[in-house]
Formats: structure tokens, sequence, C-alpha cells
């Protein structure tokens, strides 16, 4: 049944009203009646009518003033004016307020009644409305996770106009983080002495890459993880901690490889302004990945071997030629061509990547963290450090407050 109040300072009309409406055929009760604007105003908040039948000549607050206070207050019913006033400034304010009907006394039956059919069926189409709108919201809300992942692979693609981004974000519930991230990893379905593997079931890698990428990131992080069309993880990530985002590939790769059992390539970059450089850097890891990808065994083998022995200070190239049995004039030469970098530049950067997790404990010693990466020389340890990343050791722990 549709609520119905009342709202005229007149007994007799209001009797009148109540006689020539046959409300049940309508499906429609009057639950209240009121003599006045401030009776009217505080029977309709509590009763919440979803139809007004308002004078406008009524004591205390009329009839207008009245609907201007229920509209301050957002209410959502119809409301149909019924005056003895046939002034059109009346009509001009009434309008304003966005009444569903004006209607002049006397008012005949059947165009009362006609009226309050429309009104019944303005506010079953609303209702169906709304019902179509919650169901929208509730559907959209459930399968928010998927149309995250559809955009973002759209987004990195560039198959996103730039004026939708912003709006697609909000719609999404996708934060703009200040600062952000992209990681990329892709696994090479070859074990890591470089054999190839029996190919595992797409999805049965894609859920585990899923779920162990999912592990790493903390729950208060947002993130969203998705599948590009080659088959690359990737993850749009804010940073709120620099250290874990320094972290963040290594712990990913050893990860990865550990439960796969195969060659992981992971590679990532902050993205300086989220509203435009996602596809650039998209595009720049899908070419780091396709790098990394390409190594061949023996620079594979190398690299695992560098980062397992990397704290012993003997380590050499000569060490690591003899050790994969090979000449060490090839394996530089080989190193160099594939991966870009010298054998002595790849294992200071190892180095100095484990003196940076090293550091984020202020209770271990500087000279501590250099043996344990492997220099015994303090100050051969510093400029090492400095070359790779433009600060001494301890200005970098300064910086990071981790002193």
């Amino acid at each position: 049944m549709w609520k119905v109040l009342l709202a005229d300072d007149e007994p007799k009309i209001r009797r009148g009203i109540r006689k020539a409406v046959p409300w049940s055929e309508l499906d429609m009760e009057v639950v209240g009646e009121a003599e006045d604007g401030e009776i009217a105003f505080a029977m309709a908040a509590k009763l919440q009518p979803d139809i007004l039948l308002v004078d406008i000549c009524m004591p205390f607050l009329s009839g207008l003033e009245f609907i201007e206070k229920l509209k301050s207050v957002a209410f959502n019913g119809i409301i149909i004016v019924i005056t003895g006033y046939d002034e059109f400034s009346y009509a001009q304010q009434a309008l304003r307020l966005q009444v569903f009907d004006y209607l002049l006394k006397p008012v005949g039956e059947e165009l009362l009644y006609a009226t309050l059919q429309k009104a019944r069926q303005k506010l079953e189409d609303d209702t169906a409305q709304n019902m179509y709108i919650h169901w929208v919201a509730q559907e959209t809300k459930k399968n928010l996770p998927l149309l995250r992942e559809c955009f973002c692979k759209e987004w990195v693609a560039r198959r996103v106009v730039p004026d939708e981004i912003n709006e697609q974000l909000h719609f999404l519930e996708l934060p703009l983080f200040p600062e952000a991230g992209m990681v990329m990893l892709r696994a090479a379905g070859r074990s890591l002495d470089g054999q190839l593997l029996v190919e595992w079931d797409r999805e049965r890698l894609r859920t585990l890459m899923r779920s162990r990428t999912e592990a790493i990131f903390k729950e208060d992080t947002p993130h969203v993880v998705f599948f590009d069309d080659s088959g690359s993880l990737v993850v749009l990530t804010a940073i709120l901690d620099r250290k874990e985002w320094g972290l963040l590939e290594g712990r990913l790769q050893q990860v990865m490889e550990r439960d796969l059992k195969q060659v992981v390539a992971v590679c990532q970059k902050e993205v300086d302004e989220l509203l435009t450089d996602v596809a650039k850097v998209y595009q720049t890891l899908q070419a780091e990945i396709q790098r990394k990808l390409s190594y061949t065994p023996v620079v594979l083998l190398c690299q695992k071997y560098i980062e397992k022995y990397y704290y012993k200070e003997e380590l050499s190239l000569s060490n690591l030629a003899e050790e994969i049995h090979m000449s060490p004039t090839y394996l530089s030469r080989l190193l160099k061509q594939e991966i870009g970098v010298s054998f002595i530049e790849y294992l200071t950067q190892v180095r100095v990547r484990k003196a940076i997790q090293l550091m984020s404990s202020s209770t271990v010693k500087m000279y501590e963290i250099a043996e344990q990466v492997g220099y015994s020389n303090q100050h051969y340890f510093s400029t090492a450090f400095k070359k790779v990343v433009g600060f001494s050791p301890a200005e970098y722990r300064k910086r990071e407050n981790w002193s």
C-alpha cells in the first residue's frame, strides 16, 4: 500500500478528499491528516508518506513553506498541491519546488482520481528503477575485481580514452596513489638449469602466480593484479614503504622460482604520473621482460650462482668460469652481451641490493654489512655502493630513516 498524507486546514476539505477516492483501488491508504504546516511536517517525518496532498493556505507554515522545508531534508515522495488560489506566482513557486501536480479547488473526483493514478504509476516506475539500480550496483560490486582487471588490461594497452581514465578509476573504486609503481612477472617455461619443462596447465599456472603474488602484498597496500594479453602478470600498486618497494622484485622472483620450479622474469618501475604514464611504463617493462627471457641457460646459471655466492669475497669471473667449464673471456663477453653489464658490475649490483636489505636493521653496523655482502674493506664497500646508488651507505641509511 502507498501511504498518503492530507494537509489542509479545513476538516471539510479533508473529509471530502477521503470520501471522493476509492483508495484501495489505487493500492493507497490515507495514513494521516494535518491541519497546519508544522503538524504536517512532523507527521511527514514520522510516517514517511509516499504521496502528500497539500493546501497552500495553512497556518503557522504555509503549504509552499512546508514543501520547501521538506525538500531541504531530501523528502522523495510525490507532492500534489490542491489550492483555491489561482495565481501565477503560486504556481510558479510550486513549479520551482518540483511538485508533481497543481490542482485548483474544487477538484472534480475524476481529475483527482486520474492525478492519483499518475502518481501511483510514477511511484511504481521509480521503485522498479531503484530496484534495477540496486541490482546493477550489487552485480557491479560482485564483479568489481574482474571489472578492475579488464579496465587495467585496456588501460596499459592504450585502449582507453584518456578522458575516461579518471572516471573509470572512480567507478571501479581504484584510488589515485600519490606514489605508484608497476611490477611485471612472466614464467619462462624452462627450469633453472635451462632445460625445457613440460608445459603447465595455463589456469593452474596463473592461479599459483596470482596467489603467491597477492600473498606478498600487504592487505593495507592498495593494488590490483591482472594478466595482460601476453600472459604476463602485472601489478599496479601504491608505494607506501620505500624499503618494501626496493625489496619487492627480489622477493617475488625468489618465491615464484621456488614454487614454480622454473625461471621467472621479474621487473618493476615507478610510475611518475598515474593518469598519463601507466601505458609508457608498461611498455618499458614489457621490453625488459622480453630481454630477461632471452637470456641463454649459461647466463641464467651465472646469475643464480652469483645470487647464491655473492657474499664470498674471493668470488671472481675466473671462479665462475671454472665452475661452469667455460673460458673467462667468452663468459665475460656473453654476460656483457646479454645482461648489458660486466661480471663485476653485476656482482656489485647484487651485493648492493643485499646490503640495502641488511640496512633496514639499525642494529647491524656498517662494517658488518660490508663483510656479509663480500667486502672485508669498508672503504671499498662504500665506494662500490656509491657508484651504484649515488650515495654512500651512511647517507642512504639516513635518507631512508633506517639509522
